[in-house]
């Protein structure tokens, strides 16, 4: 019996596309949700495929500031909508000062 690597339709593809230049800094998005919901909102944005991270800015307000390549921007805005029909998001217009 052949093996999954050579059959046609079991292979990956390989990438043809222009590598993208690195990225000089990440983006960030701060969010706030409710503190009862942060597991859920790790778990779920876990299982994005490392699209994201997240670390808490301030656990008793639930705020979150959320880290992506700016060339995943549209992969994350995606997790983050999806991931709002199963958590309260509340997106932050601002960008809270993190040294407090």
């Amino acid at each position: 019996m052949p093996d999954a690597a050579s059959l046609p339709a079991l292979r990956r593809r390989r990438d043809r596309s222009a590598p993208l230049p690195p990225a000089r800094e990440s983006a960030a998005l701060y969010l706030r949700l409710p503190a009862e919901q942060t597991a859920l909102f790790r778990f779920l944005l876990e299982a994005r495929e490392n699209v994201a991270y997240f670390t808490v800015l301030d656990r008793r307000e639930a705020l979150i500031k959320v880290v992506f390549s700016p060339h995943m921007r549209e992969q994350a805005e995606a997790a983050l909508a999806d991931i709002a029909r199963s958590v309260s998001l509340e997106r932050l217009p601002y960008q809270p000062d993190e040294r407090d």
